[in-house]
């Protein structure tokens, strides 16, 4: 294979991909009838598979489809990086802002800076610390990073964008008799159904921009320098099938393949390359004007040897891994293993960190959670959002309930059928009548009937359950004026309260809530003893 059109056919497929993606990520919404072509990527990640399932001491079976993956690296090579990765789909867009050079190697003082062999050590780390038992690579796995930027970040901040724009338009004359059917078509289509914006979003929003801004040292720094999962494929491509060649007897090193390679994956003059590095984007293919580059199966066998050698000579001499490199990470690791374990704002006080109806026990929960997102992304009422450091740092993006943001619609189990990990547990309709996430509990001092004598029963009334949790008992009491009047006073029936939040999110009271909404009051035996 030698046409140029294959680099054409890639960005195409790219396209393809990369709508297809936004396509499931803006349809993640009410009413879905199968979640497997939702929560179907992120499942593609050997890395996420291989820390999921050290940290739950089990194999994963929802992983099983990144070994479709793996199988088609050994025969295709790094092709998932450069054709499907919506990440890295990203990334080469973004390329064309951040590197409009195409600079490919970073240098200091005039040294070329090996940049590679980084991303192993960030493997390294992953893998360390989920044989700890921490599961961080939901943080920095390209997939989750895709779903959780586009869904919390990116498509809010578009999705609210349009609807300013076209409420704008609606006070226009004339204008709005166009924009107003236009607006309509958009509601059915790609706006969501409600208002979507979500509590961090800043943050997850600065790590992207972080990540894509990167490539002002090198074009897709990410993919070559920190992603584990192009770790993981990088090994595995080294015994790949279908790779370069190079005519020897054609080609002239004019180094033209080089200089368009964004994976700085082109060694020897142009003749050698590295496989565990090409991500088959055939930029090469297109800027050959030689007609001396080609691609077609070869046998890796006694090959991986001079590979290795080549790799260790490409990006500016000495070993790829070397000791002190090694020896650094490990340190690193044995050092964030306490920082993730010494979660004293959790210890202190979690009482409002709610987790999804569903929700594994704390600790299983953060071992199977990937912080994909899509559990908040497809939430109705817009009641979950991304954790801070309200979990310590291994908690961090994993789910949380905010009652005054958004309540749990009582017949909606949408967050537990997306989850692809199963960190929240599939539920039937019926269970959310019997599935406690949360206790709600009044605020005495703000609640009017209680503070000021005067009558609300808007908890009561909205309170879902088939018997209330929610009672109101009429009282004598006297009021700021010294009369005796009769109040009905709100109580809350805990064994019957699921946390739901309803009623501190419909609560009048202005700011903090009259009644708030905590985790369970979980006590051993032995405690009350």
């Amino acid at each position: 294979m030698r046409r140029s059109y294959w680099s054409t056919l890639r960005a195409v497929t790219q396209l393809l991909i990369w709508l297809l993606f936004i396509t499931l990520l803006i349809y993640t919404r009410d009413p879905i009838e199968d979640p497997a072509p939702y929560n179907f990527l992120p499942r593609l990640s050997i890395h996420l598979g291989i820390t999921s399932s050290i940290v739950a001491q089990r194999l994963l079976d929802s992983f099983l489809p990144a070994l479709i993956v793996l199988g088609s690296t050994l025969f295709l090579g790094r092709f998932f990086c450069g054709w499907i990765c919506p990440l890295g789909i990203t990334i080469d867009v973004t390329d064309r802002i951040f590197n409009a050079k195409k600079r490919n190697i970073l240098k200091r003082a005039g040294h070329t800076i090996a940049i590679k062999p980084y991303k192993f050590l960030v493997l390294m780390f992953s893998l360390i610390l989920s044989i700890a038992g921490i599961h961080a690579s939901g943080l920095i796995d390209p997939l989750s990073i895709a779903y959780r930027s586009y869904g919390t970040a990116l498509y809010p901040y578009f999705d609210n964008t349009v609807k300013l724009i076209f409420f704008g338009l609606y006070y226009i004359p004339f204008v709005n008799a166009v924009s107003e059917p236009t607006f309509s078509i958009l509601k059915k289509s790609v706006l969501s159904f409600h208002h979507i914006a979500f509590d961090g979003h800043g943050w997850i929003f600065l790590t992207l921009i972080l990540i894509l801004s990167l490539s002002v040292f090198a074009r897709r720094f990410w993919c070559q320098s920190l992603c584990p999962l192009g770790a993981l494929l990088s090994l595995s491509s080294r015994f790949s099938v279908f790779r370069r060649v190079v005519d020897t007897d054609k080609c002239v090193n004019c180094l033209q393949c080089e200089k368009e390679c964004r994976m700085n994956a082109i060694i020897d003059n142009g003749e050698g390359t590295l496989e565990g590095e090409c991500i088959k984007c055939f930029e090469c293919l297109k800027s050959c004007r030689y007609d001396a580059i080609s691609f077609q199966p070869v046998s890796p066998i006694g090959k991986a040897r001079r590979e290795d050698e080549k790799t260790r000579t490409a990006a500016g001499g000495g070993p790829p891994l070397s000791r002190r490199k090694l020896l650094m990470t490990l340190v690193s690791s044995l050092i964030a293993i306490p920082l993730f374990r010494i979660n004293t704002s959790y210890r202190r006080d979690h009482a409002f960190l709610i987790r999804p109806p569903g929700a594994l026990p704390e600790e299983e929960f953060l071992d199977q959670c990937i912080r994909c997102g899509q559990c908040m992304k497809i939430c109705p009422t817009n009641a979950l959002h991304p954790t801070l450091f309200e979990a310590g740092p291994e908690g961090l993006f994993t789910p949380r309930l905010i009652p005054k943001l958004g309540y749990c619609e009582k017949n909606c189990i949408l967050c537990t059928q997306v989850c692809p990990t199963d960190a929240l547990k599939k539920l039937k309709i019926e269970d959310k009548e019997t599935t406690i996430f949360g206790t709600a509990f009044i605020i005495r001092d703000l609640c009017f009937p209680w503070s000021e004598q005067r009558n609300c029963i808007v908890c009561e009334e909205v309170c879902p359950t088939k018997t209330k949790a929610i009672i109101l008992k009429e009282t004598m009491m006297e009021n700021s004026e010294g009369k005796r009047v009769s109040v009905k006073l709100p109580y809350v029936l805990e064994n019957l309260c699921i946390g739901c939040g309803v009623c501190e999110n419909k609560c009048p009271i202005a700011g903090s809530a009259a009644i708030r909404v905590r985790a369970p009051k979980i006590v051993s035996a032995d405690q009350l003893v």
